[in-house]
């Protein structure tokens, strides 16, 4: 097969995760991408990428501009869509180019929309929320296959709030490691040094104010007993307010960057908890959305930390892994950690590593379930009913 990718930032490292399985998977893939300044800032992909220009995160004024620029660059690239089967776009601007690539080229090619987090102006109730939800109910209707990273959002959103009842799949964002994956060494074992004290590791794009001030409040309430320990780039506070923030706290430390798959191991075999609170666009997508840190940390053995009554509750309550919270959330978790035995804590663990392989790695299997459904996918324009 053959696809053309649109995607928002070739630096973000679950966009380099789907291109890097689809070829795995056999697909000859070409992007069509921007660029954001976060992390991973030099990055340059080892397939055919056309760069479209840069974009900053949430400024939607701005990026209409940026995608005026990109039609024209698609519109000189013709020969980058002979012959393909689909075009594979992340997130409503990219699959609005991608329609626009496939009525300027003619194209008969397969229109398939991924979703990794519902945006919050989709909730809104407001003539900006109800304009944003027509264009998409519009895309949706020339879309043949809808792409979603959790469940909860078609239950939570796609099916009630915009009547979708086409074919849908989801590709949950699990770990990708090399084939085979390597076995866990030292690094994954150092937790089992650390008993004098609980170590959370909240890694990632760090952009959840709450989060900050919910650890801020842990962390002056157990002292010595507990350690924060970050990873990541902060988008919504920047680099210098974050470490203002967190440099309040001795007990809690920020290490940069990090690389993925290559850092992981050290970063969740060193701490006791993943941090996977998540309250950026609360009353929608963060009580939808499945964490990629869930997944990283899963796999190494981390235990996951979540809010009450949101997917990764669901996600992880039958497999009987995991602790998830309600208010006050400071209080509730520091309670929590001051009761908990380290027995108690050390038979989680073993159990979050067994389950990791099947529960939070990805085998290519779903990539390849990926496709069978791209090709049952209709050809025309109105999708098929059900999933």
């Amino acid at each position: 097969m053959k696809a053309v990718y649109f995607g928002g930032d070739i630096t973000n490292p679950t966009l380099i995760l789907r291109i890097s399985s689809l070829r795995a998977a056999g697909v000859d893939v070409t992007s069509f991408t921007f660029r954001r300044k976060k992390f991973n800032v030099d990055f340059q992909p080892v397939w055919p990428n056309h760069h479209l220009g840069q974009t900053t995160d949430r400024r939607y004024p701005f990026r209409i501009f940026a995608i005026l620029r990109a039609c024209y660059v698609i519109a000189r690239n013709r020969a980058a869509f002979e012959n393909i089967s689909f075009l594979y776009a992340r997130m409503i601007d990219m699959a609005l180019l991608a329609q626009f690539a496939k009525w300027w080229h003619k194209l008969d090619a397969k229109l398939i929309y991924e979703v990794e987090d519902v945006q919050a102006i989709f909730f809104k109730k407001s003539i900006a929320g109800a304009l944003f939800r027509r264009v998409e109910r519009w895309l949706l209707s020339r879309t043949q296959l809808l792409v979603v990273m959790s469940p909860g959002f078609i239950r939570g959103y796609f099916t009630p709030v915009q009547g979708y009842r086409g074919p849908w799949f989801v590709l949950e964002n699990k770990l990708q490691l090399p084939t085979p994956a390597a076995p866990m060494g030292s690094a994954s074992q150092q937790w089992r040094d650390i008993r004098d004290k609980w170590v959370i590791g909240w890694n990632g794009t760090l952009r959840c104010e709450r989060s900050m001030k919910i650890l801020s409040d842990i962390a002056s309430r157990l002292g010595d007993r507990v350690e924060i320990r970050t990873r990541g780039f902060p988008t919504e506070t920047g680099l210098s307010r974050y470490l203002s923030r967190i440099g309040e706290h001795s007990n809690w430390h920020y290490s940069g960057e990090y690389k993925i798959p290559d850092d992981l191991e050290e970063m969740y075999g060193g701490v006791h908890f993943s941090w996977c609170l998540d309250f950026l666009d609360t009353n929608g997508n963060s009580e939808l959305l499945l964490a990629c840190r869930m997944y990283q940390g899963g796999y190494y053995g981390s235990v996951p930390l979540v809010a009450r009554d949101t997917e990764m509750e669901r996600f992880l309550a039958p497999h009987r892994i995991g602790h998830a919270f309600g208010e006050p959330l400071a209080e509730t978790i520091s309670t929590f950690l001051e009761g908990l035995t380290w027995s108690d804590y050390e038979a989680e663990r073993e159990r979050v590593l067994r389950l990791g392989p099947t529960l939070f790695l990805d085998s290519g299997k779903d990539v390849r379930r990926l496709l069978d459904a791209i090709a049952a996918a209709p050809t025309n324009d109105e999708p098929a009913s059900g999933n």
